[in-house]
């Protein structure tokens, strides 16, 4: 397959487009208890408009299918998108619906734990997928998350497939009920990214489930669902790849965690953008780990997704607002950072860290 460039690939993105709310904190609060945090703040989130603005800077053409209320937050999430060239005309705007909150704990070490729910009144539903069919026709391929009902899945799915769009799924959040994820038409879906929860997940949709070791993850997702291409993503451990019938494990690329909870969007996003354009495994999965290093060394979900100009370990003739070029070249030097004192790190990102993290 010839490469093509990312800026002639067009995107279709169907998931969640949502509040974020920031929430830092050195532990996890209990119930019955009550103490300050280091910082709250919002943000425009979810994983599908995360994805949306990593593929965005990398140049793609991309259109948003999702709901917000017709409120400041939906106006605020809609208004980002627009800024970073996605196109929302498939983004509704609900009447007498609030847009969704997402909270998103995130500690001094960088982890990160989400509660979030979506109301009916501003989820995507089939005929929200149905009104973005001229995107769908257009597009190269489409990516989905497991933010939308079930039924807003399989339609995305479905219409991906009869426009052919190659089909990527990331299955995030885990769905509640087993047998909603095993009733998807896996047969039309070409590529899944997982993390090691979620693969196990999909795994034990079946009677009895199945015990599987982190390096037989993606080539036993790949037997179950019958889908030609699994990546797991495991974290500093990198990723294991399976397609056609090999599987082969990929090696994180370092840096100190700020951040995680943009790292799966922008690994994703990545490398559906690259394989998309006619990039090796490799080359796809090598970008991929860029970007998520580049998103884990960041605080905040979207804006974490590297900027525009940025390539894969490196830049083209761009430098981030507030950055110096010698910092920036020293940064795509492999996106290694040496740990950080914690009163160091607190005065560069607003919390400690100190600990290297392989994104």
């Amino acid at each position: 397959m010839a490469r093509r460039p990312i800026e002639e690939l067009r995107f279709v993105v169907v998931g969640a487009y949502v509040a974020d709310c920031f929430v830092r904190t050195p532990r996890l609060p209990a119930w019955g208890h009550e103490y300050e945090a280091r910082s709250i703040r919002t943000s425009p989130g979810g994983k599908a408009l995360n994805q949306a603005v990593a593929l965005a800077r990398l140049g793609a053409q991309v259109a948003a299918v999702g709901a917000v209320g017709d409120d400041g937050l939906g106006r605020d999430v809609v208004a980002a998108l627009a800024r970073e060239r996605i196109d929302v005309s498939w983004v509704e705007s609900r009447d007498d619906a609030a847009t969704t909150i997402c909270l998103c704990f995130v500690s001094d070490e960088g982890d990160s734990a989400i509660v979030w729910h979506i109301d009916k009144d501003v989820a995507v539903s089939p005929e929200s997928v149905h009104a973005a069919a001229s995107a769908f026709d257009r597009a190269d391929a489409v990516l989905v998350t497991f933010e939308p009902p079930v039924p807003a899945i399989r339609e995305t799915i479905n219409m991906a497939s009869r426009c052919h769009a190659r089909v990527f799924v990331q299955p995030a959040p885990v769905l509640a009920d087993p047998a909603a994820a095993a009733s998807l038409p896996w047969d039309k879906v070409d590529v899944v990214v997982p993390n090691e929860i979620e693969a196990h997940a999909l795994l034990n949709i079946g009677e009895g489930g199945r015990n599987v070791a982190a390096d037989g993850l993606a080539s036993a997702l790949a037997d179950e669902l019958q889908v030609p291409a699994v990546v797991v993503t495991l974290g500093e451990s990198g990723c294991i790849a399976h397609a056609a019938g090999v599987t082969r494990r990929y090696s994180a690329q370092q840096t100190v965690a700020v951040d995680t909870t943009g790292a799966s969007d922008a690994f994703t996003a990545t490398f559906a953008a690259h394989l998309t354009a006619g990039a090796s495994e490799a080359d796809a999965v090598h970008a991929a780990h860029s970007a998520a290093a580049w998103a884990i060394s960041r605080p905040g979900g979207y804006r974490s997704m590297p900027p525009p100009g940025w390539v894969t370990g490196g830049w083209r003739s761009w430098s981030w607002p507030g950055s110096s070029s010698r910092s920036a070249s020293w940064t795509a030097r492999g996106f290694w950072r040496k740990p950080v004192p914690r009163r160091a790190a607190a005065e560069r990102a607003g919390a400690g860290r100190g600990r290297v993290f392989a994104g």
